[in-house]
């Protein structure tokens, strides 16, 4: 046995399986959501890298405009506008979304609020805060 470990890790190593892959660090600024993202991807590659960042921006954006008070017509926008008026039907998605931030404010004792009105007393939404 002694003597088919040596053997076994020369092929090993000789075959390039053990070969030390090189991964890139690959990192872009943008602005999204009202703030800023730095967003840092490790690939094997920067062209893989920039296009898990693209994707990574690509996410966030779609994010940003199912849940933007700011967009009149993202759904958030929706609900808000029809609030005591009456139902809007909504993704399931954005469903689902409300649904657990309700379940994270009960356990956490209302801590966690996902009500704009509850952090619109903390911070400026108007960009002039960093």
């Amino acid at each position: 046995m002694k003597v088919f470990l040596p053997l076994f890790f020369s092929l090993f190593m000789a075959t390039g399986l053990a070969q030390e892959h090189k991964y890139v660090t690959v990192k872009r600024a943008v602005k999204l959501m009202g703030t800023n993202f730095d967003i840092t991807v490790v690939a094997s590659n920067e062209e893989i890298g920039y296009i898990n960042i693209d994707e990574a921006t690509a996410e966030i954006s779609r994010i940003e405009k199912m849940i933007s008070s700011w967009d009149s017509r993202s759904e958030t926008s929706l609900i808000n506008k029809n609030a005591g008026i009456k139902p809007v039907k909504v993704s399931y998605e954005l469903f689902k979304l409300i649904e657990r931030s309700i379940q994270i404010s009960e356990l956490t004792d209302g801590a966690f609020d996902i009500t704009f009105a509850s952090i619109d007393q903390v911070w400026r939404f108007d960009g002039s805060m960093e």
